[in-house]
C-alpha cells in the first residue's frame, strides 16, 4: 500500500494521488482506533452523526475551505492549512460542504475506549469533546504519521502498539477539542407514549430512508436536542443507534428469504452499501451477512 513514508514526522507523511479514498486498518480489525487515508471525494456531508469520535488531518500541500452548519443553520467559513486537523464527537449531527479533492488522514476512536482512557481515577470529571477546527498540533501528526506507517507495514507492532498510539491520540483530542463537565444528577424524563409510538412507527416506516434527528424531533413537536436526550433516556441508545438495530434486524430477516441477494438486502435495510453493510452487520453478530447467507443456502430442503 505504502500510503506513508516515515513515520512520526509529519512533513514526512505522503498519501497516495491515484488513490481517491483507502481504508487503511480495516484487514487489522484493531479494537480501539482505526484509520482512513486517501484524496477526498465527498462534496457535501448533509446531517451525519457518526459512531465514534473522529479526528481529521489536512495532508494536502495547499489549504482546504469548509463551509460548516451552525446551530441557527447558517454556514461558516472555515480554512484549514497543510498539518491542520478538526474533531468531530460521536452522536454530533454534521452538515458540511468541503473541497472535493484534497488529501487526508483520518483517525476514530471508539467513545467508550476514550473516556476509558481519558478518566484518570474512577471519581474524575468526564470529558466531553466539542467540534473542533484548526488545531495545528506535532503530536497529532506524528500519531497519524505512526499509525499509517504501521498499516502499511503490516502492523508488525500488533496491537499493543497501536493501543499505546490510541491512547495517546485520546489525550490530544481531550486536550484540544474537550472539556471537563460536572458531574451531575441525571434528569429522568424520555419520550411520552405518543412520541415513543410515532417515532417508532416513523424508525420502521422508513428504515431504507435517510432519517434525521431534525425530522423525527419535528414529528413529535421537539426540539432536535430534547429529542435526542429524552429518545436516550426512553431506548437507552442514541436515535441514529437504535435505528441502525432496527436495519441490521430488518437485514437479518431478509437473509431468510429465499434467492435472498445481499446487494438488495442491503439497499432495503437502508444502508449506503454492500460493504456498509457488511461492516456493521459482522459488529454486531459476530459473522458476515454473506456466511449467513452461504450457511442457509447449504441447509437441505424439507419436502412435505
Amino acid at each position: 500500500m505504502n500510503l506513508a513514508h516515515g513515520a512520526g514526522a509529519f512533513g514526512r507523511l505522503h498519501v497516495r494521488d491515484d488513490v481517491p479514498q483507502i481504508v487503511t486498518t480495516q484487514q487489522f480489525d484493531w479494537p480501539s482506533v482505526r484509520v482512513e487515508a486517501g484524496t477526498n471525494n465527498v462534496a457535501a456531508v448533509d446531517e451525519v452523526a457518526g459512531l465514534h469520535h473522529y479526528v481529521s488531518l489536512n495532508v494536502d500541500d495547499r489549504p482546504i475551505t469548509l463551509e460548516v452548519k451552525g446551530e441557527l443553520g447558517d454556514f461558516r467559513r472555515v480554512v484549514l492549512r497543510r498539518g491542520a486537523a478538526w474533531v468531530c464527537p460521536a452522536d454530533d449531527v454534521v452538515s458540511v460542504r468541503l473541497n472535493s479533492n484534497f488529501r487526508y488522514v483520518r483517525m476514530s476512536i471508539d467513545p467508550v475506549y476514550f473516556d476509558r482512557v481519558v478518566a484518570a481515577e474512577p471519581d474524575a470529571q468526564p470529558v466531553q469533546l466539542r467540534r473542533s477546527y484548526g488545531i495545528v498540533e506535532p503530536q497529532i501528526a506524528h500519531i497519524a504519521g505512526a499509525l499509517v506507517a504501521e498499516s502499511d507495514a503490516g502492523n508488525p507492532g500488533g496491537i499493543a502498539f497501536v493501543e499505546a498510539l490510541a491512547t495517546g491520540l485520546s489525550h490530544q483530542m481531550a486536550l484540544h477539542a474537550g472539556e471537563r463537565k460536572p458531574i451531575v444528577p441525571r434528569l429522568r424524563g424520555g419520550l411520552s407514549t405518543v412520541a415513543k409510538r410515532r417515532a417508532i412507527e416513523l424508525m420502521d416506516a422508513k428504515l431504507d430512508s435517510n432519517l434525521s434527528v431534525e425530522f423525527l424531533a419535528g414529528e413529535v413537536d421537539l426540539s432536535p436536542a430534547h429529542f435526542a436526550r429524552a429518545f436516550r433516556e426512553t431506548f437507552g441508545l442514541p436515535p441514529h443507534k437504535y435505528l441502525l438495530h432496527l436495519r441490521l434486524e430488518r437485514a437479518r430477516r431478509m437473509l431468510d428469504a429465499e434467492n435472498a441477494v445481499l446487494a438488495d438486502v442491503a439497499q432495503r435495510s437502508g444502508f449506503a452499501d454492500q460493504a456498509h453493510f457488511t461492516r456493521f452487520f459482522k459488529r454486531e453478530y459476530g459473522v458476515t451477512p454473506g456466511i449467513v447467507l452461504r450457511s442457509r443456502r447449504r441447509l437441505p430442503s424439507v419436502r412435505k
